[in-house]
């Protein structure tokens, strides 16, 4: 599986690795970790946790980045994980899901009361381009849509930082020009799902890419970004939430 870093991904990666930073983790679990990226940058901060992915090649690749011990790729399916995690992250995935309110339901019973929720997903429905139909996207979010059915599924909001801008704004017409060759109208939603976990462009300067777009390259956007969290200028949203107790709880 093809994997290189894009300025697109790092800049969702730094807001999420600045919001992890102020949790107290001790556990966590990632859906969707496609090739592992994320899942080695928190082992070697020093946590535990568990990625899994519907992309059989995503999940061999993300086997070769991490440790296998404090933290694992496993073959389950999200429903068949048992919970009690601190933190769950599932970044680009509720997109794809039809019923997303179900989706955060069943991400809300795999963490513990008070436990943490970390999502990404992409921004207004009028950016809508090539690259949401090639990666089998349902919707693209709003702030207010994300944030009311967070509070139905049972969550409490903490923030919700529309990120990426200028840098994602830049590449995104870039992407969708070039992405629009390789669509497929015949592959279903599923198919098209999986092939979202890898690199699908541009695999032949994968090395430029990794020379090109690192953490030192990418810092002035990473601080660039942050005073637009609140605007709806950028090209996606972070969401973080906390799962509120149940009402047998509250009691």
């Amino acid at each position: 599986m093809e994997w290189y870093p894009t300025p697109s991904y790092l800049a969702k990666r730094r807001v999420i690795l600045e919001f992890v930073a102020g949790l107290d983790v001790s556990r966590f679990l990632e859906v969707g970790c496609g090739a592992g990226d994320l899942l080695s940058v928190l082992e070697k901060k020093g946590l535990s946790g568990v990625g899994i992915d519907l992309s059989a090649s995503a999940r061999a690749a993300a086997r070769t980045r991490v440790s296998g011990g404090a933290v694992a790729v496993s073959d389950a399916e999200l429903a068949g994980l048992d919970g009690g995690f601190d933190l769950v992250i599932a970044s680009e995935v509720m997109e794809h899901c039809e019923d997303d309110i179900a989706f955060l339901e069943l991400l809300g019973g795999k963490l513990h009361d008070g436990g943490h929720l970390l999502l990404t997903v992409p921004s207004h429905m009028d950016k809508w381009g090539a690259n949401d139909d090639f990666c089998g996207h349902v919707r693209r979010y709003e702030r207010a849509e994300l944030n009311e059915k967070l509070v139905r599924a049972g969550f409490e909001p903490l923030a919700i930082y529309c990120y990426g801008f200028p840098i994602c704004n830049i590449m995104k017409p870039l992407y969708d020009r070039a992405i629009s060759k390789e669509l497929d109208q015949e592959k279903s939603a599923e198919e098209r799902t999986q092939n979202s976990s890898g690199m699908w462009l541009f695999p032949a300067v994968k090395r430029l890419f990794y020379l090109l777009f690192n953490d030192l390259t990418m810092a002035p956007f990473y601080m660039l970004q942050r005073p637009f969290y609140g605007t709806e200028l950028g090209n996606g949203f972070f969401v973080a939430a906390r799962k509120a107790p149940s009402l047998e709880d509250r009691k």
